[in-house]
């Protein structure tokens, strides 16, 4: 029994140890394979593997979204545009209630008409200097027939006729000052006019960008205050790709640089291209990214903000395409 015992023990302690050696082999064998790529890859048209930078988590934004307000208070008398639509610079989209700054403007426009003409009115300048004329004539007059026949005037008389040339004189420089005064008279009718034209203008809610009507925050028969948002317009001719790049593949020398964009829209594959026209000094310490920026055009108006894209930066100039994940 005791043989019988020992025996099997070692039979035992024979298999385990085949058991221990078969597992050390596997576990050798699998750590000398090479790991998985976990990156994507780019295959050109010589089917040759090629390294690019690619964009993290690439989604597409509205580059400017404006509040369009009112600058002046009164009744929302008209809206001129609904969701949807596309404006222009300048364009209309909305009219205030404006009849008495309408009615102040006219009446800036008769007494700028009256200032004008004052202004070229000269017939004070020329009586005065006429008036001078004459007097300074008697006064010479009187001199010289002194000269000849001693006290035909008398002194109290010439100094009467001087009395009248210097008066005449002063007439003259009289008339002159108001004609300085006329000209700036006529100058603050025209600042006074400009200023209730600009005030007529801004009864009217002009389109400062280009872009799509987003809201209407003002009705028509609303009253609105100086500052109140009436409109919101996006710009949607450009449009801006946020991302982020590794923080060692963030080189300043990406930036204005052509990046491939791929995008899926209703089933159908978009491609286009976007500059890259910011990068982030800040660096994600928990992952190690920064956040960039890309220009993209959509003046077509196929593209909308909140889309999500693929980015890349090829190596050469070679045309490229993204291996899918």
């Amino acid at each position: 029994m005791s043989f019988m015992f020992h025996r099997s023990t070692r039979i035992a302690v024979a298999i385990l140890a085949f058991q221990l050696i078969g597992i050390s082999t596997v576990s050798a064998q699998s750590s000398t394979l090479d790991p998985p790529s976990s990156q994507p890859e780019v295959t050109a048209d010589s089917s040759t593997t090629l390294a690019v930078l690619s964009v993290d988590g690439a989604v597409l934004k509205t580059v400017e979204t404006t509040s369009v307000a009112a600058q002046a208070a009164g009744v929302l008398n008209k809206v001129h545009v609904r969701e949807g639509d596309r404006v222009k610079i300048g364009e209309p989209l909305g009219t205030i209630e404006s009849t008495s700054t309408e009615l102040q403007l006219e009446r800036s426009k008769v007494a700028l008409e009256v200032a004008q003409r004052n202004l070229e009115n000269t017939i004070d300048i020329d009586l005065a200097q006429k008036n001078y004329a004459v007097a300074q004539n008697e006064f010479d007059r009187a001199l010289e027939s002194n000269k000849v026949v001693s006290d035909v005037y008398p002194a109290v008389e010439v100094e009467r006729l001087k009395l009248v040339r210097d008066r005449a004189e002063l007439e003259v420089s009289r008339a002159r000052f108001a004609k300085e005064i006329a000209k700036l008279e006529f100058l603050k009718s025209q600042i006074e006019h400009k200023q209730l034209v600009d005030m007529v203008s801004k009864h009217t809610i002009g389109s400062p960008v280009s872009g799509m009507v987003v809201a209407i925050e003002k009705r028509t028969g609303e009253w609105v205050e100086p500052g109140a948002v009436a409109v919101r317009i996006v710009e949607i001719d450009r449009l801006r790709i946020e991302g982020f790049l590794k923080a060692e593949q963030a080189d300043n020398t990406l930036l204005n640089r052509d990046a491939q964009v791929e995008i899926m829209l209703a089933g159908k594959k978009i491609q286009s291209k976007a500059k890259l026209v910011f990068i982030s000094p800040e660096v994600n310490p928990i992952n190690s990214q920064v956040r960039v920026f890309l220009d993209i055009d959509n003046s077509d108006g196929k593209l909308r903000p909140g889309l999500r894209a693929s980015v890349w930066f090829p190596t050469n100039e070679s045309k490229v395409t993204a291996a899918k994940r």
